[in-house]
């Protein structure tokens, strides 16, 4: 454990001993906040009943003042009372409506303000209609005094029930402020005592732990010098070891300080250098350490003086020669490295190197190997391009003299056909047609094999290529993938890829003809094809229909020459699939199928995608 750890905690228990007393009155302090502030809550809504209650007597004063009004009109027919009247139906109205926002928190007070409303404007209507009548009548129907006084107690009567509300809000507020200024007494008396116990426990914990930590330090510290001291014999042990294991290492091995100067030197070092330890030592490097080039002879620069100007490992150039103090060459291999300080300060450099004799005649036989072995090449790639032309013409004359005879064969025949029918039997016309169709399977089978010898020698480069276009145009020009012989669906736009046109349209052609060709009988051909993206790479799908493939043949079915599918039902010379995967690696690509009989095929070709 270090020393700045030591400090580290013994700062982070005095931290703790001020820290933890303060968060403690700080939590404390806040829940008492929290209580008075609901008091002063509790207290306010007490008042806000009172208030309610003022303005509910006031209102209801106004009310009784207005019937006294009345009456006096009724009885003296003085206007002024009238006027004091209608002043006291507008000051009701104002206070009613105030008193009806006051109490818009309690729904039921609401409802009990708004029958007083319906019940005082009930009242003065009807008074309104006796201050008429006197005007017209002086004599005042005792039945209209009693009917206003009957709508007189009604609205008393609403004003009661609105008062009771209101006291009964009032009185249950009360009761809550009374509750809360308990808990605010009793509950902030025992939070402080509980507090005050805290504070002192923590604070006795806190310093009893900071002085545990204190002794442990002085403890550290003591433990620490000794150790420092032991530390300083290993140091110069471990010092006087790597002296004996640089002396003995098998490599040479030079020191230099930040001036360049020797300072260690091993005993290989000074056998390939020519100088003692000694002599050497703060002697400038490049005196002691003479390098040039071995075919130039011009001087190598120091590998010292780069890796202090480049702060990293560094190495020797190729053909580098060290030439000793007595003048005796070396054939060398070295590196340079520098040295730091804990602070990453350059201390010096060190220097490795070993004499490279055998290695460098080893190079030079390798080198001697090398250009026989390309001497070799250039002979079998001569041979190799003299197969290739006669392989080429072997190619043409299957093309031309092997096929000119077939021609022949299925021109006779037919001709027989066509002229001698009515002169031979069943079994003669047979025996024409059967020659006729050997014939054109070995012609397919010829141009089949010309086709794959072909994919197999073209080198050319690729280029970017318009999937979609090709793919159209492939299905346009082939009858057999038209309706109704067959139905196709292109699935979006195919994108560009790298090939090459004659290789692609070779695939295709094969196996969308191949997917319109092998399905059930009395069964329309259905082919779909679409793209996946797979990153640099664009796997084309085929899907169709058919009759499928039973999986041990995924791979037999690439191969020349193998058909899986009743030959004498499907024709086909075997060779289709095999020129499409030689077509497809002739750009690049692979192919593959996914199949069960009976289910239909997936074949896919997987292409690069164009940059």
């Amino acid at each position: 454990m270090t020393v700045d750890s030591d400090a580290l905690r013994f700062s982070q228990t005095l931290r703790s001993a001020i820290l933890l007393p303060l968060a403690v009155i700080f939590l404390t302090a806040l829940l008492l906040l929290s209580l008075v502030l609901w008091l002063f809550h509790d207290m306010h809504w007490s008042y806000h009943s009172y208030r309610v209650l003022v303005d509910e007597r006031d209102s209801q004063t106004r009310v009784c003042d207005s019937q006294d009004n009345m009456r006096g009109y009724l009885l003296t027919g003085d206007e002024s009372f009238v006027r004091a009247f209608e002043a006291d139906q507008n000051a009701t109205n104002v206070q009613l409506d105030q008193l009806k926002q006051m109490v818009q928190d309690n729904p039921a007070q609401v409802s009990n303000a708004e029958d007083i409303i319906q019940a005082k404007d009930l009242w003065f209507d009807y008074a309104k209609t006796l201050v008429a009548r006197r005007v017209e009548r002086p004599i005042v129907n005792p039945q209209d005094i009693e009917m206003g006084k009957t709508l007189m107690d009604g609205v008393e009567a609403k004003y009661e029930k609105f008062n009771q509300t209101e006291i009964a809000l009032q009185e249950e507020r009360l009761r809550r402020v009374h509750q809360m200024q308990s808990i605010v007494t009793y509950g902030g008396g025992a939070l402080l005592v509980l507090l005050s116990l805290s504070i002192a426990q923590v604070v006795r914990r806190q310093f009893m732990k900071l002085a545990g930590e204190y002794r442990r330090a002085l403890t550290i510290i003591e433990d620490r010098a000794a150790a420092l001291a032991r530390s300083e014999a290993d140091l110069e042990e471990q010092k006087e070891w790597f002296h004996v294991t640089l002396k003995s290492i098998g490599d040479g091995v030079i020191v230099a300080d930040p001036e360049g100067r020797v300072v260690f030197m091993n005993e290989e070092s000074e056998r390939l250098t020519g100088w003692t330890s000694t002599d050497a030592l703060l002697k400038p490097l490049p005196e002691v350490f003479k390098i040039v080039n071995e075919e130039t002879r011009v001087p190598v620069e120091n590998p010292v003086a780069k890796v202090f100007r480049e702060k990293k490992v560094v190495g020797l150039a190729n053909h580098t020669v060290l030439i000793s103090r007595v003048g005796q060459e070396w054939p060398i291999e070295d590196s340079a490295a520098p040295i730091y300080d804990a602070k990453e300060k350059v201390l010096g450099v060190v220097l490795v190197f070993h004499n490279a004799t055998e290695m460098r005649h080893t190079q030079r036989t390798l080198r001697a190997y090398s250009q026989n072995l390309e001497r070799e090449v250039a002979e079998r790639t001569t041979t190799l391009q003299q197969a290739v032309i006669e392989l080429e013409a072997f190619s043409y004359t299957i093309s031309h003299d092997l096929r000119s005879p077939l021609r022949a064969m299925q021109g006779f025949a037919q001709a027989v056909v066509e002229d001698y029918a009515d002169k031979l039997d069943e079994q003669g016309k047979n025996y024409l047609l059967r020659i006729r169709n050997a014939a054109e399977r070995l012609d397919r089978l010829i141009q089949d094999l010309l086709a794959y010898t072909r994919l197999s020698q073209e080198k050319a480069m690729l280029g970017p290529l318009d999937l979609d276009k090709i793919v159209r145009e492939i299905i346009e020009h082939y009858p057999n993938l038209h309706l109704p012989a067959a139905q196709v669906e292109v699935v979006g736009t195919l994108p560009k890829i790298m090939g090459l046109e004659a290789a692609l349209t070779q695939v295709l052609s094969n196996l969308l003809g191949n997917a319109a060709k092998f399905v059930a009988p009395g069964t329309e051909p259905r082919i779909k094809v679409w793209c996946e993206d797979h990153g640099e790479k664009v796997r084309l799908w085929i899907q169709d229909n058919g009759i499928g493939i039973a999986p041990r043949d995924f791979e037999r079915i690439f191969q020349m020459f193998v058909q899986v599918n009743e030959p004498q039902r499907y024709g086909g010379t075997g060779m289709g699939l095999a020129i499409v995967r030689k077509a497809v690696q002739s750009i690049q690509g692979s192919v593959g199928v996914e199949s069960e009989e009976g289910q239909g095929s997936k074949f896919w070709v997987e292409l690069n995608r164009a940059t």
